[in-house]
């Protein structure tokens, strides 16, 4: 954790504050849906009032999950989650240290 005022110094790098919201609004949804624009803009942008889901049997890409356990970002129950709805899954690794988190990924 040492380093994670210099992570934060530099976030969102190489990113857009649409994105940052996108993965907000993921955070707080039980659902995997393309960016919410509300109700008036959903239905310019998609054609009804809610933002439609990702369509994850389109993934038909060989996918390897790699985790942690005290992930804060995809907790256990969300990566037991997607491991279920993507169709390819060939690799469903728990990283086996009981600490690991998402910033242990990039650092």
């Amino acid at each position: 954790m040492e380093y994670l005022p210099v992570i934060l110094a530099h976030t969102p790098a190489g990113t857009s504050v649409h994105t940052v919201n996108h993965y907000a609004q993921l955070y707080v949804s039980t659902n995997f849906t393309k960016y919410d624009y509300g109700a008036l803009g959903n239905q310019n942008h998609y054609g009804q009032t809610t933002p439609p889901a990702f369509n994850l049997d389109n993934v038909v890409t060989p996918t390897a999950l790699f985790w942690g356990a005290n992930d804060w970002l995809a907790t256990p129950e969300d990566v037991a989650r997607l491991a279920t709805e993507l169709p390819n899954v060939i690799l469903n690794y728990r990283v086996p240290f009981d600490m690991f988190n998402h910033l242990d990924f990039v650092w």
